[in-house]
């Protein structure tokens, strides 16, 4: 999905609706919502804020994908809405996977950060891992540097207010051109450590004077695969 395909579907969502009028209600400010229509990708929140402004779908608002017209729950419980499959949809966060590979092995990496689809998490589950759902992130494993941790093709959910090396975790590196998921070691002469979980791959010295360009993008902070 690109983001200009996202532009169109907005114009189309909010119809014959001024574009003023349908950020003030769905609380937007006109320029962001103008930048939007323009082509730029909103956060899942503010996806889902427009959605429910507009009263679409909001899987076809971002992807393009299922009815344009929004189903309504069939009950409520307690004041929550359910789902025709009996999921409680204000229990969930929807987080963007961007089509990014974060490399676990060597090579070239494109990146395009266009959305290309959502995916539903707990609210309650990403809160217990002190996850903000704004800042979270859905990437895709490409390698096997980072075996057996983690796999190729495995997703990475990636807090990206995470700016920084805390701890001897694994973060989104973008360095050189790449895109990297590594463990960061800080060494006290100021240089850096990008570590491999598979012992094949050596680990790689950042020279102090090479830090400044390399860029945390986050801190993977759960990954899953498929069987």
């Amino acid at each position: 999905m690109t983001g200009t395909m996202f532009g169109e579907r907005l114009l189309e969502a909010i119809g014959s609706e001024s574009v003023h009028a349908f950020s003030k209600r769905a609380g937007v400010s006109d320029s962001t919502l103008r930048g939007y229509l323009k082509g730029n990708m909103p956060a899942a929140d503010t996806a889902l804020t427009i959605a429910d402004a507009a009263n679409v779908n909001l899987e076809w608002l971002v992807s393009g994908r299922g009815p344009k017209d929004r189903k309504i729950p069939e009950i409520s419980v307690n004041g929550r809405s359910i789902d025709i499959r009996g999921r409680v949809m204000d229990d969930f966060a929807f987080i963007q996977r961007l089509d990014v590979h974060a490399s676990a092995g060597s090579g070239a990496i494109t990146i395009t950060e266009d959305a290309i689809e959502l995916l539903a998490f707990q609210s309650d589950w990403l809160k217990s891992r002190h996850i903000n759902p704004t800042s979270a992130r859905v990437l895709t494993a490409k390698g096997d540097s980072m075996e057996p941790t983690i796999r190729d093709g495995d997703i990475l959910l990636v807090d990206t207010s995470i700016t920084s090396v805390r701890d001897n975790a694994i973060y989104i590196v973008v360095y050189g051109g790449h895109v990297l998921v590594k463990r960061v070691n800080l060494r006290r002469n100021g240089s850096l450590v990008l570590i491999s979980d598979n012992d094949r791959h050596a680990p790689e010295e950042v020279p102090e004077s090479e830090v400044l360009d390399l860029h945390i993008a986050g801190r993977v902070m759960w990954f899953g695969r498929s069987i």
